[in-house]
Order: C-alpha cells, then structure tokens, then sequence
C-alpha cells in the first residue's frame, strides 16, 4: 500500500501517508523505533517503485478520500523506514504538486534531511524522469 489515511496529526491535522519505498529500508535501526528492527540497511538511494505507480495510487486515494467527504491537509512522505532513500522523491514530489490543494510534507531522520529539504523546497533532485 503506498498511499493510506489520511490519519488525524496533532500537528498536521489530516495527513494522507505516501510510502515510497518498501518496510523497514532504512539508514538506521534505532532502538526506539515504532516499526521495530531496520530489516535492510542501506545509505545509498535507490529505485523502489515507479513514480507513476506512486503517482496513481496517491491521486487514487486522494479521490476516495475527497468523495467520501472527508478532507487532507498534507501529504505526507512518510515510508515504513527512510523515505529520502527514494532516488525518485524530488520527481514524485514535482508529480504531486498539482495533485494537491494542501501542503507536501517528507518526515526523514537526520541522516539525509539536507536532501528531502531541498526536494521540497526546490523540487526535482535528481532521479527518476524529475530532475
């Protein structure tokens, strides 16, 4: 499932979950995490899923979501491990902008929030067909 919710944030109000890269890839495998133990290490970004497939999926539910009635206050890019791993982001990112009336929001770890921090600010970032 790669896009879910939207579920209730206390600081984003309703967040729609895109997860774009498979469970528990991640640059770390903190103690404390809430998905338990990083099944893959990795440090280096790589292609997990098509940002088209993406692309659908997140625009699918977005308008489940709105024929349901219900409302979305962002975006959200937050993976079952690292979602700044995606070499794709910037491009999915760019893709998505005008999916959206609300905000774009990537929740990263520290080890690549320079990355995910220019994608949103800038868009693009390499990868995929985005640039």
């Amino acid at each position: 499932m790669i896009a879910y919710g939207p579920v209730p944030s206390r600081r984003l109000g309703r967040s729609l979950g895109i997860n774009n890269i498979p469970p528990k890839v991640c640059s770390y495998s903190c103690v404390y995490c809430q998905l338990g133990r990083t099944n893959k290490g990795q440090v280096d970004r790589s292609i997990f899923y098509d940002p088209q497939k993406v692309l659908k999926d997140v625009r699918d539910k977005v308008q489940e979501v709105r024929h349901g009635g219900e409302s979305i206050d962002y975006l959200t890019f937050v993976s079952d491990g690292e979602p700044t791993l995606d070499i794709n982001l910037g491009y999915e990112i760019e893709m998505l902008r005008p999916v959206s009336y609300t905000h774009l929001r990537a929740h990263e770890t520290s080890s690549s929030i320079s990355y995910a921090v220019f994608c949103l600010k800038y868009g693009g970032g390499g990868g995929g067909g985005g640039g």
